[in-house]
């Protein structure tokens, strides 16, 4: 079976809970970032708020969400795509405007790549997005 760096990356650096003084925020800003960025620095505060909103709206939680966007990420530039975290997360963000129960971000950010894979921008994959809860009448 073939494992891709990227994949690696992903299983060490991610999967591997965050302590307190390294939260998910932290390392998905640092990943983001490509770099470890310092402690105080203003991406963190955004990622903390986007995983808060996002486990608010999701049935995931916060570490599933943060570990599932990394995936993607990685997904999408192994497809020659270059997204970033906070991209991908503002987007999933967007993509209600009232609350909905039991929603799978791992639905959502599944789709998101694959329309992303098709060729669709970042804008019109979240676009799509909206259309399809729309037809469906979620929003």
């Amino acid at each position: 079976m073939k494992v891709s760096v990227s994949i690696l990356f992903f299983l060490v650096f991610i999967a591997i809970p965050a302590s307190a003084d390294e939260s998910m925020e932290y390392l998905l800003a640092s990943i983001d970032a490509g770099y470890q960025i310092p402690k105080d620095h203003i991406t963190i505060a955004r990622f903390r708020s986007l995983l808060s909103q996002l486990s608010n709206t999701f049935v995931e939680n916060k570490q599933e969400i943060g570990d599932m966007t990394v995936f993607v990420q990685n997904s999408l530039r192994d497809e020659g795509i270059k997204e970033s975290l906070l991209n991908i997360m503002e987007g999933m963000n967007q993509l209600f405007y009232t609350p909905v129960q039991d929603q799978n971000y791992s639905d959502y950010v599944s789709i998101y790549f694959f329309l992303r894979k098709k060729g669709l921008t970042h804008s019109d994959a979240i676009l799509d997005l909206k259309a399809l809860l729309q037809s469906f009448g979620i929003q």
